[in-house]
């Protein structure tokens, strides 16, 4: 009894504890409407986001800007964007004095971030002020301002809100952001003039706008600003009343018209359910475990909603981005995908099932009219827009290649969370379908292994001929390791021309049989297998474990080398096939043992020659190259640095074979040694193995997903 009455404490105040308050760096104020790093992240580091919506916000850093919510940042379909520095900044007028209030001068402010608001508060002598800002749905949020009256004497307050975008773009100095203001007696409409840039800001017809809960004296500025200010408010002696107001954005007038207006009372009712949410979230997911790791896991859990976007343009449904904060990661990529809604079923379901739906809703069939040769793939990313093969003019959707199967362990885990057998039986064809797509088009030989290769498409040709390398590029990334060793283009490769079985031209692959893509396929047989078993489909689980065992004993036997004890892809031509021994030791060669296509010795061998501090136990655990390799780089992408679903599955590898010990223990020298991991810092693309510095893009969402997986698998013990 007493221990269910400390889980409901707990649970009650798992959101206004301080535990888990400012957990990401927010503050910041935008001086223009897109200021990146080096490297295209967003200067301001972290972006508050929720609901799937597709603006977002940040606290003030100086308090010339209390008493607002700095930005918005808007996402123009494809390129996260600031409006304006402070789109909406309070200020309070004491109608008894004339005096306004200064905000530099309360004697007390707090200004911090719990899971489901960014929050402001204030106190003066004669008033103490409050402001939250969530969000009601995917195209809604909410500032609640609330004025107490410290005295008991009465009082009479203006409120006053104002704010003025920015005019255009820094790189984009010609074009004009606003085309016309609009304003009733409670909101401001801005409509935004349309622009197609490619490769910096795409508009149709999109409006961003501010309503209020009562009517307001609304002026309109030449900036294409505003000033809203409401009449004489009194205040009885400790009193309060409370203000609320909503910003939305659309991209079209058709999606704000759909949405309609704002109800109060049910926006009301949708922050409180907001709210409940997020507090079933974290009770679902957070268990135990030192705090720090607690607040990690949170924090990841927060990244990964802060960049779900909801469905819009060619976003069908909704699905979360790899990062709201880098230029070119607004859209959906398939394996990232996998990898979220693994994380994502741990604490919200309905969410992980739709990032896989998002995917699937473009596999590919035999009527597709661009590419009926790859039925049951899918495209390596989809975007706002389309691409011009599709219709669109989209430059960032991708279908030059595939991605690595992980989809089948996606609804796996989902299914494992949820119960939901309907689901499986929803997936299971598209499933069967992508997982033959690879024998079909990716398996020029025949025998069984799997290569990684490259889609038909206008990038891989030039005057009709295939493009070498462009087709090397492309299947780079249908690993996903863009710049690995393995690669690297030299004489020994060769790319191949698949065809069907009427001689025609189907896709293209590389004269290099894969250990990471068969040891995939491998977990995708023995994983099918359970699910047709599951819909008593008894014949079709006979078949796919005979086909697994097969593959096993092929990467067992062919793939493994005893002298190094590890295990390496596969260079072949018409004499037959050697180890690429050469290229060094990879982080995919760790991957058999997560889909436990290794045997047991070769387990053995692998840990006690390898798992050392001069090969993979480094500083940061399992670099993509192994650090005693001459091809090792300790910062450049696939070529050294930590990539942490890598790192998870080697560490699930080890726990498969019985070295839990050694995985905890390299577990927790990840999230201690990884830079900002635990303090207040957004998660990292990939971290330098030696150093643990972090590298690339901020608050990456399949980073913040294995995170939430470690802490649960080793962190997450009394």
């Amino acid at each position: 009894m007493l221990s269910c009455l400390l889980l409901c404490i707990s649970s009650l105040t798992a959101q206004t504890s301080a535990d888990y308050h400012d957990l990401l760096p927010y503050q910041g104020t935008p001086t223009s409407m897109e200021e990146r790093d080096g490297k295209g992240n967003l200067v301001i580091p972290a972006t508050y986001v929720d609901q799937g919506a597709w603006h977002g916000f940040h606290l003030p850093d100086t308090p010339e800007y209390f008493g607002s919510f700095t930005g918005p940042l808007f996402i123009a379909q494809e390129y996260s964007l600031h409006l304006s520095d402070s789109l909406q900044r309070l200020s309070l007028k004491n109608m008894d004095s004339g005096k306004i209030l200064d905000f530099a001068q309360a004697t007390e402010s707090r200004l911090f971030s719990r899971p489901d608001a960014l929050v402001q508060q204030f106190r003066w002598p004669e008033l103490s002020l409050e402001m939250s800002l969530s969000y009601s749905d995917n195209r809604t949020s909410v500032i609640r301002t609330r004025l107490i009256n410290n005295t008991m004497s009465p009082q009479h307050w203006q409120l006053s809100w104002s704010g003025v975008p920015f005019s255009s773009h820094p790189k984009l100095p010609e074009h004009r952001v606003i085309k016309r203001l609009d304003s009733w007696k409670t909101g401001i409409r801005w409509r935004l003039n349309s622009v197609m840039e490619t490769w910096q800001m795409q508009l149709a017809d999109a409006e961003y706008e501010i309503w209020f809960d009562r009517e307001m004296r609304i002026e309109l500025s030449q900036e294409q600003g505003y000033q809203a200010s409401t009449s004489i408010i009194s205040l009885a002696g400790g009193e309060h009343k409370e203000f609320l107001s909503a910003q939305r954005y659309f991209h079209t007038k058709a999606e704000r018209i759909s949405h309609g207006i704002p109800e109060w009372n049910e926006i009301g009712r949708a922050l409180d359910t907001n709210r409940g949410r997020w507090q079933r979230r974290i009770d679902r997911a957070i268990s135990g475990g030192d705090l720090a790791y607690r607040k990690m896991a949170v924090k990841s859990m927060l990244t990964l909603m802060h960049n779900w976007r909801s469905p819009a343009g060619a976003l069908l449904h909704d699905a979360v981005t790899p990062s709201v904060t880098y230029k070119w990661f607004n859209g959906v990529w398939a394996w990232d995908s996998w990898k979220q809604a693994v994380a994502l079923s741990h604490f919200d379901t309905d969410l992980a099932k739709s990032n896989v739906l998002a995917m699937f809703d473009y596999q590919f069939t035999v009527e597709d009219r661009v590419r009926p040769q790859d039925a049951g793939s899918l495209p390596d990313a989809i975007f706002y827009n389309k691409d011009p093969a599709r219709g669109g003019e989209g430059g960032n959707w991708n279908e030059r290649n595939g991605k690595p199967p992980l989809a089948t362990w996606a609804v796996w885990e989902i299914y494992q969370q949820s119960g939901d057998l309907e689901f499986v039986e929803l997936m299971y064809p598209k499933l069967v379908a992508y997982h033959q797509w690879w024998y079909r088009n990716r398996d020029h030989n025949g025998n069984g292994l799997a290569e990684y290769g490259a889609n038909l498409h206008p990038a891989h040709f030039k005057d009709g001929k295939p493009l070498r390398g462009a087709i090397i590029e492309a299947a780079a990334w249908e690993s996903g390791m863009d710049n690995a060793p393995r690669f690297d283009d030299d004489a020994s490769v060769q790319v191949l021309k698949n065809l069907d079985e009427n001689g025609k031209l189907i896709g293209f692959s590389l004269s290099q049989e894969s250990v990471d893509l068969n040891a995939y396929l491998f977990a995708e047989k023995e994983l099918l297998a359970r699910m047709a078993k599951l819909q008593g489909l008894d014949r079709e689980s006979s078949r796919w474990a005979g086909e697994a065992a097969h593959l096993k004993e092929l990467i067992q036997t062919r793939m493994f080398d005893e002298r190094s004890g590890f295990f390496y892809d596969l260079r072949f031509d018409d004499s037959g096939s050697h180890k690429m021994i050469d290229a060094g030791k990879g982080v995919e060669g760790w991957l058999p043992l997560w889909a436990g296509a290794a045997s047991a010795l070769q387990a053995k061998q692998m840990v006690e020659t390898h798992l050392t501090e001069q090969a993979f136990a480094t500083k940061i655990p399992f670099p993509t190259v192994s650090a005693d390799s001459p091809n090792f780089a300790a910062t450049q992408y696939w070529r050294g640095p930590v990539w942490l679903d890598q790192a998870l599955f080697g560490l699930m590898g080890l726990k498969r074979y019985g070295y839990d010990t050694e995985a905890t223990r390299l577990a927790t020298r990840l999230v201690e040694q990884g830079e900002g991991i635990l303090q207040q810092a957004p998660i990292r693309e990939n971290y330098d193995p030696l150093t643990g510095r972090g590298l690339h893009c901020t608050n990456f969402s399949w980073s913040a997903s294995v995170l939430l997986l470690i802490y649960d698998s080793w962190l997450s013990r009394p």
